[in-house]
């Protein structure tokens, strides 16, 4: 069976193209319509879902809006002593995350550290928050993304591929060749957590 992601605040695409690539069927939804989304899409504001709606998925991705963090890293607009950003939508994905159990991985600025605590890990410019696994892929040099200009809003927000590869392979369930229970490729190391077998 196809594991389900869901991909929050996804844009035109940043997490979905990676994530397909490693075998995930991606759902995404945003406040705004997304023509050139590649999976399964949905126009909705991502703080109106709850958790019952999360049945059957195995991991959550999200990229909030960058643009109110982003703000406060520059000092051009830092002087002008801006308001505080809004942080309800990444309040409402973590909370979802904590009700259900689903890993969680999420995606902002290097600045957001500073509203919603410091990142597990940065691949680049792009910094990651939640069930973070260990041994980032090298992606050479990226351009800040808060240097994107907002006629370039869609580039800023794709995230490479081999960034949502890398999440997608190390959150694939596994199933076990003996029984055929399907769990979280994370307890792989222990094996079966069913019948406790080693043929994984």
């Amino acid at each position: 069976m196809t594991p389900i992601a869901f991909d929050l605040c996804c844009g035109s695409g940043g997490w979905a193209s990676g994530l397909m690539q490693s075998g995930w069927r991606v759902v995404g939804y945003d406040i705004d319509p997304q023509p050139l989304y590649p999976g399964e899409f949905y126009q909705r504001d991502v703080k109106t879902i709850q958790p019952e709606e999360l049945t059957g998925v195995t991991l959550i991705v999200a990229s909030p809006p960058c643009e109110q963090f982003s703000r406060h890293g520059m000092p051009w607009t830092r002087k002008r002593n801006p308001p505080p950003p809004d942080t309800s939508i990444v309040e409402h994905v973590r909370w979802l995350a904590k009700e259900t159990g689903i890993p969680l991985v999420m995606e902002n600025v290097k600045f957001a550290q500073a509203f919603i605590g410091p990142a597990k890990a940065h691949v680049g410019p792009y910094y990651l928050w939640g069930n973070v696994p260990s041994h980032p892929p090298s992606i050479g040099k990226f351009k800040k993304k808060e240097s994107y200009g907002s006629k370039n809003r869609l580039d800023r927000a794709r995230i490479p591929d081999v960034v949502g590869k890398w999440i997608g392979e190390a959150f694939m369930p596994i199933e076990c060749f003996k029984c055929q229970y399907v769990f979280d490729s994370r307890c792989g190391m222990f094996g079966c957590p069913n019948c406790h077998g080693e043929g994984i």
